[in-house]
């Protein structure tokens, strides 16, 4: 079937494209468009409404007379206050009225349709009567004062002379007495004329004209000296207002209403009047007074319909009028009707391009044989904008144009007069979407309505439309001289160059080359890839040609101004330096690039402090965060480097984040600096002309923001594959599918924070009422609030518990300070237990104060007044007030030692340390601990010396045993020591107990460990080629379970441990030996068909020395091979090398057919389809679409690179 047989229409019939208000005297013309207009849901809407309210003034006063249309390029503006015109008239056209003819055009089943149709049978009711013409084509229309153009216009409707003054004082006055006609034919007697050419130039028969009004009112004329004595006076002393005008309107009014005996109405139809206004505040005024008399003096007998292109508030503030004439005017134009380009497209369905049901079914087949296929084709890639999807229906409705075609067209004209300096006038033009779309099918390049159904429209094809009235003369010449000019040059690299000039205006598409393919497709058949193959050459061509430049992955078309930009941009570009681009870069420095300020953990946030290539981003926090970019990854910083440096001692709190190497990064960075740069500088330049201006801010609106948001995607590349760097050593961040790489490097630094917080468990809190808090603690109150229970101040039988982890900690921390003589301030608390390795809330802390206070264990000293009663109200304020407290000095009161404390220490001392002749005072067991804990804490540091890098979990016991050793020794006053000895000897006794066994555990079985972990590693990561049962699995879910429990130590589990060793030691030399053997036949297998697959693609023989090669150097190397975790991967290994002796085949052979005149055959490239997606199991929608994008990226980079591609 061709194209030309599925249309409804005759398609090569030319259709009439521009309405024009003013033509009403052909009644078949008229009756014509009514039959032909398309009455959209939009439309329907207006209609409906306008009706209703206009036919509801017949009974009732308004002074809301008006219907602002407003629309562009072709959008039915003219149209539409041309029916609504026709409607009110209802004037009998060939046999029928308007309304009768219109109501044939309402669809059946339109939910407005009744209610149309109840006020069109109002309408005779009302005699109407229509004014209606282009105000901006009127001859002097701009420096006429308005009501002198309505006054001429209404008199020219009448049948008066194109002479307002005679046509005033003479036609209007013998109107009144019924002698116009006799004063017509009196004329025509003596110029022996017809009155309709003695009007187009009254001055040449102004004699005749004279004498007839002497002949016909010889009462008031007695010679024609009389007759111009009454124009001359008229002519000084008549003043032509919008108050005369309306005056003139409603006398001609009440005099046809009482002849006919019921309401009658002038509508006045103003076309283009946005054209007429331009910028023009006089002019818009005298518009606005006009309607402002009309609704005042009218009271709903005088309307007013004006179309322009822009809304009403366009319109004012082109013409910088007042905010509150426009409210003022808004109130008077109770329609403000909008055509959008969604209208334009349904009634281009309609008109032009309505499939007949043959057609209609033969399109459905061709759309059902590829739907995903062509429903790709026919959707462009862009963010932020939604256009017309390709669907079924919307493909049936729009071919041989795809939806997003038609949606563009108008856009596309709309830039070119933008361009142009013309703004969106179209007087007169036919560049309205159906003429365009018309012409296209009727006479495109492509013939398309003897095309075969499949044929779908090139967007080249609306360059060569628009090209003889649209396109800038210069870049014409300049595009038609691109098959002679550029070198290699082809008609397709002139179709692209046309297409990338159309898209020059439109900033909200992206001009990638995958668009470009979309609108450079001539068939469904076609293949997007395919096509981006061969335009890719002729970009390339145009770019070295300086006819378009490349912005980031986009392409656009220069001409002129925006050549020398380009230029510009280029220049400063080659002369950026590594500090310029480090400058440039500062301008990412943010969280939102970033996309994180905190760090979650147990519920909290913590904040850090984060720099970017040495920028500050944040500045709260106590945990450094430094992000390295791509462009310092791309200048040499190394891993090896970072990790390096973290091990220094003052980067202990620092978390170094290495962004991948991002290839093109800097590029885009120096474009993004030196666009900049020129746009600056353009802008500020006042000898730069407003094209360059306009250029300018353009750019920086568009380009510049695009180009920022490219190099904000490399940051997040970047970020997505970085390496981040802890105390020595690194972890690859792995974004989980839909996770931002923000949200992956918080969940990433997290884990650090058991590390940097390793105190932080013992109080998890966030106090949200701390005032409250402190005055309840004070108080002693038995009811404490969620905070104080939150906080664990108290035990199970109510009373305050002093040796709970935070009144403990402050405690002790107290203590050690003044053991050594040192002042401590609130501030300096606080400062301690914010920061690592506690994090704890500050607001936390000064509630256990409060309760140390409440206890009598603390002090309180302001300007050197102590305070120590709870109720005093200073001392509430003290605690409560932040500022106060920073201030204020605490001092742990001192107290004796309780003798069974004395006693229970000393025997805790005996069962740990083993020594019996400890005395029964403090400075004895001060002494005594001091001795045994030295002792302890050596063993302790030598346990984590070799934990940490072998990779041995520590136990809790051991851990808070470490840390009591650690602060009691570092109490220095017997009594503080003694008490804090008493308070922690559950921890201490289990601690030691745990010190104890790691260190025997450590000395005795520490090698043997390593070996194991070593073992258990290399099998985890080949967990998935393990057998599902057996001694191999059970011995890495041992390990495994051992290492989360920290339980290695113990004896009962190190023996399971060892002894599942030993097994899977014999079990994994059986897997590894059937893996070398799996690989060996692959690789033999290939040997012995290597020299066959030669001979049948007719190549040399000695080539078998070539390909086999590698593979004998894997044969050679295949028992060395010890570690399992290569070892497993052998067999794999050899398929790849198999694979790359299969490529290099292909292209042996390809090169022979090349040489022998025939067609290369492509290389074949085989695509592991869950390596390359990343994911074998697919659980959510989220993780599917994310693998599928993997896929086809790949799959497309293999096809543009020129492959075959094969799954396996």
């Amino acid at each position: 079937m061709l194209i030309k047989d599925i249309f409804q229409t005759r398609v090569e019939e030319k259709i009439d494209p521009v309405i024009k208000v003013s033509e009403v005297q052909n009644e078949d013309k008229l009756a014509y468009e009514i039959g032909s207009y398309v009455v959209t849901p939009a439309i329907e809407r207006y209609i409906d409404d306008f009706l209703e309210h206009y036919t509801d003034t017949f009974y009732t006063a308004t002074t809301e007379i008006g219907v602002w249309i407003s629309g562009y390029f072709g959008s039915g503006k003219s149209y539409l206050a041309k029916i609504l015109a026709l409607l009110v008239e209802n004037r009998t056209l060939v046999g029928h009225s308007a309304a009768q003819r219109f109501e044939a055009r309402i669809p059946p089943g339109a939910p407005r349709r009744d209610s149309i149709l109840r006020s069109l049978a109002r309408l005779e009711r009302c005699s109407s009567r229509v004014l209606a013409f282009n105000i901006n084509t009127l001859a002097d229309s701009k420096a006429t004062p308005l009501p002198r153009l309505l006054l001429s216009q209404y008199y020219l409707s009448k049948g008066y002379s194109s002479n307002l003054v005679y046509a005033r004082v003479i036609e209007a006055e013998l109107d009144k007495r019924g002698q116009l006609s006799e004063l017509h034919t009196a004329v025509e007697r003596r110029v022996g004329k017809p009155w309709p050419e003695v009007q187009q130039n009254l001055n040449f028969y102004a004699r005749h004209l004279y004498a007839a009004a002497c002949e016909v009112a010889p009462d008031v004329f007695t010679c024609p000296e009389d007759v111009l004595q009454a124009l001359k006076n008229a002519e000084k002393g008549e003043l032509y207002n919008v108050q005369f005008f309306v005056r003139t309107i409603l006398e001609d009014l009440a005099i046809t209403e009482k002849a006919t005996g019921k309401p009658c109405r002038l509508v006045l139809v103003l076309d283009e009047s946005g054209q007429w206004i331009e910028d023009d505040a006089g002019r818009l005024a005298q518009l606005q007074a006009f309607v402002e008399e009309a609704a005042e003096k009218g009271q709903g007998r005088i309307w007013v319909l004006v179309t322009t292109h822009e809304d009403m508030a366009s319109v004012y503030a082109n013409a910088r009028a007042l905010q509150a004439d426009m409210k003022k005017m808004e109130g008077r134009f109770r329609f403000k009707f909008v055509l959008t380009t969604e209208n334009i497209e349904l009634v281009l369905e309609d008109r032009l391009l309505r499939k007949n049901l043959p057609g209609r079914e033969a399109l459905v087949e061709v759309y059902n044989s590829a739907p995903g296929i062509i429903r790709d084709l026919g959707q462009l890639r862009m963010e932020g904008r939604l256009m017309p999807e390709c669907t079924l229906e919307k493909f049936v409705d729009t071919y041989p144009f795809f939806p997003y075609q038609t949606h563009l067209i108008p856009e596309v004209v709309k830039s070119l007069r933008t361009q142009g300096g013309r703004g969106e006038q179209l007087s007169g033009s036919t560049r309205t979407l159906i003429a365009i779309t018309q012409d296209i099918l009727r006479t495109g390049r492509g013939r398309y309505l003897e095309a075969p159904v499949g044929r779908v429209v090139s967007f080249d094809e609306v360059y060569a439309n628009l090209e003889a009235a649209e396109i800038n003369p210069e870049v014409r010449r300049e595009i038609q001289l691109i098959t002679t000019d550029v070198p290699g040059a082809t008609l397709l690299t002139r179709r692209v160059a046309e297409v990338l000039y159309l898209l020059s205006g439109i900033t909200y598409l992206p001009r990638t080359i995958d668009n470009l393919a979309r609108l450079l497709a001539e068939s469904v058949d076609d293949d997007i890839a395919a096509i981006a193959a061969r335009i890719r050459p002729e970009l390339e061509r145009l770019q070295k040609a300086k006819m378009v430049a490349r912005i980031g992955e986009e392409y656009e078309f220069l001409t002129g101004v925006r050549r020398t930009f380009e230029d510009e941009v280029a220049a400063t570009a080659a002369e950026l330096r590594q500090p310029d681009r480090e400058a440039g870069l500062r301008d990412f420095a943010t969280t939102d690039v970033l996309g994180f300020a905190t760090v979650p953990y147990k519920g909290a946030e913590f904040p850090v402090r984060i720099t970017f290539d040495g920028t500050p981003v944040t500045r709260e926090g106590f945990v450094e965060v430094r992000v390295v970019s791509p462009l310092a990854a791309l200048g040499g910083i190394k891993v090896i480097d970072l990790e390096d440096q973290s091990l220094r001692p003052e980067e202990q709190q620092t978390i170094f984040i290495l962004c991948d190497r991002i290839p093109g990064f800097d590029q885009d960075l120096n474009r993004y600096i030196a666009m900049r740069e020129v746009i600056k500088n353009w802008k500020g330049d006042p000898h730069k002309s407003d094209e360059a201006h306009r250029l300018a801010s353009d750019r920086e609106s568009n380009d510049l923001e695009k180009l920022r948001r490219r190099v904000q995607d490399g940051i997040r590349e970047g970020l997505r594959h970085a390496r981040v760097v802890f105390r020595g050593s690194s972890r690859a961040l792995n974004p989980k599918p839909g996770q931002t790489p923000g949200e992956a490097i918080r969940e990433e630094l997290a884990l650090y924070w058991p590390t940097l917080y390793p105190q932080y468990d013992r109080v998890p809190v966030r106090v949200n009422q701390e005032q409250k808090a402190i005055l309840e603690v004070l108080s002693g109150t038995k009811t404490p609030g969620q905070d104080i229970r939150n906080l664990k101040l108290y035990d199970q039988s109510g009373q305050l518990d002093l040796h709970c982890p935070l009144v403990d900690a402050i405690r002790l921390y107290l203590a050690k300070r003044q053991s050594t003589k040192q002042r401590t301030l609130g501030k300096d608390l606080i400062s301690e237990f914010v920061q690592p390795p506690y994090g704890w809330d500050g607001n936390a802390v000064r509630i256990g104060v409060a309760a140390l206070v409440r206890a009598g264990a603390v002090r309180i000293l302001s300007n050197k007044k102590p305070y120590t009663n709870p109720a005093d109200p200073e001392l509430q304020d003290l605690l409560r007030v932040s500022r106060n407290f920073d201030k204020c000095e605490l001092i742990l009161e001192e107290t004796e030692v309780d003798p069974d404390v004395l006693m229970a220490v000393r025997t805790l001392l005996i069962k740990l340390a083993g020594v019996r002749k400890i005395d029964e005072t403090p400075a004895a067991l001060h002494q005594a601990m001091e001795q045994f804990g030295r002792q302890l804490r050596s063993q302790a540091e030598r346990v984590l010396l070799w934990a940490e890098p072998a990779g041995f979990p520590l136990p809790d016991e051991f851990k808070r045993g470490v840390e009591a050793i650690i602060e009691i020794l570092g109490l220095g006053n017997p009594v503080h020591r003694v008490n804090e000895i008493f308070a922690r000897s559950a921890v201490l006794e289990s601690g030691v107990i745990a010190i104890q066994k790691l260190a025997t555990f450590q000395q005795k079985w520490g090698k043997v460990f390593s070996e194991t972990k070593d073992l258990a590693d290399q099998l985890q990561a080949i967990e998935h080629r393990l057998p599902d049962t057996g001694v191999l699995r059970s011995f890495v879910e041992n390990f495994m379970t051992a290492r989360k429990k920290a339980s290695f130590a113990e004896p009962e589990i190190w023996k399971v441990i060892q002894d599942a060793k030993a097994a899977a030691a014999l079990e994994l030399s059986s897997l590894l030996a059937g893996w070398r053997e799996e690989a060996r036949g692959e690789i033999e297998a290939a040997l012995v068909r290597l020299p066959e697959e030669i001979a049948a693609r007719c190549l040399p023989a000695e080539l078998v020395g070539d390909l086999r090669q590698p593979l004998d150097e894997f044969l050679a190397a295949l028992d060395g091979e010890k570690n399992p975790v290569r070892v497993a991967a052998l067999p794999e290994r050899a398929r790849q090398l198999i694979a790359e002796a299969g490529r290099r085949l292909d292209q042996e052979a390809g090169k022979r057919a090349t040489a022998l005149g025939g067609t290369p055959q492509k290389p074949v490239r085989k695509v592991r389809v869950a390596e390359v997606a990343g994911i074998s199991r697919v659980r959510t929608a989220a993780e599917w679409a994310a693998a599928l994008k993997r896929l086809d990226d790949h799959v497309r980079k293999l096809l543009d690179e020129g492959s075959e591609v094969e799954f396996s």
